[in-house]
């Protein structure tokens, strides 16, 4: 079990005035719920972000801001936060009194009585709008990516010298004739699909782009799982960071 202690008297006022500070500069959205759910304290963030103020939202069910449709998950965070437990960024939906829903990522704290026992949970909301417009943005982007390659029949793969990791393209899977599922995103696995005769020269012609930090660009024979052989030229660059 893990959280804050619950200590309010002993509070001085200056670390009191601090706390008030942090909760009303906060960018997040901080709100607290006692031991039977209801909204205790409401911050200026919280009001700007769920549009209720903290007159309409003090003493109400902390459920009632969240989308109907996600309620029965938020309430079993609630309930994580509730036995004693945090929880971290965990993505959900809320809905605004203008009925505008707004996806935000939600942390609850628990606080701890004197007892060790949860007296109530500290949430604390953020807003991620922009986050899931750039992740729409960005899957849009890779969407047209595949198309392009689809078209050009030109596919891309990426070598990370950190880790050793070889990603593949969809349309590098497609011009290898290899089912996704089946390569292991190894260097060996990328090599091997290379016929016998130039898969030193290939190698060779990668190491020495690696070492100079030059571009290399080589034309080479795949072999495909079925025995077919197609001939491709290769261009890579690389990145430094």
């Amino acid at each position: 079990m893990t959280g804050s202690r619950f200590m309010p008297s002993a509070m001085s006022v200056s670390a009191r005035s601090v706390l008030e500070a942090v909760l009303e500069t906060s960018e997040d959205a901080i709100f607290s719920h006692d031991a039977t759910t209801r909204i205790m304290t409401w911050s200026l963030t919280a009001e700007r972000l769920f549009g209720y103020s903290a007159e309409e939202m003090v003493g109400r069910q902390c459920i009632d801001v969240f989308a109907d449709h996600l309620r029965a998950d938020v309430e079993r965070v609630i309930d994580t936060g509730m036995a004693g437990d945090r929880v971290d960024h965990f993505e959900t939906e809320i809905l605004r009194k203008d009925r505008m829903p707004v996806p935000i990522s939600l942390s609850l704290c628990p606080v701890l009585a004197d007892d060790g026992t949860p007296a109530a949970v500290v949430l604390i909301a953020r807003d991620i709008t922009e986050q899931r417009l750039a992740q729409a943005s960005l899957a849009e982007v890779e969407a047209r990516v595949r198309e392009s390659e689809a078209l050009a029949n030109v596919g891309s793969w990426m070598w990370d010298l950190r880790t050793g990791a070889v990603q593949w393209s969809d349309e590098f899977h497609r011009i290898h004739g290899v089912d996704p599922l089946s390569f292991d995103g190894t260097l060996d696995a990328h090599l091997r699909a290379i016929h016998t005769e130039d898969r030193g020269s290939v190698r060779n012609a990668m190491e020495a782009s690696v070492e100079s930090g030059r571009a290399f660009e080589q034309e080479y024979r795949v072999v495909r799982p079925d025995g077919a052989v197609r001939v491709v030229h290769a261009r890579g660059q690389p990145m430094i960071g």
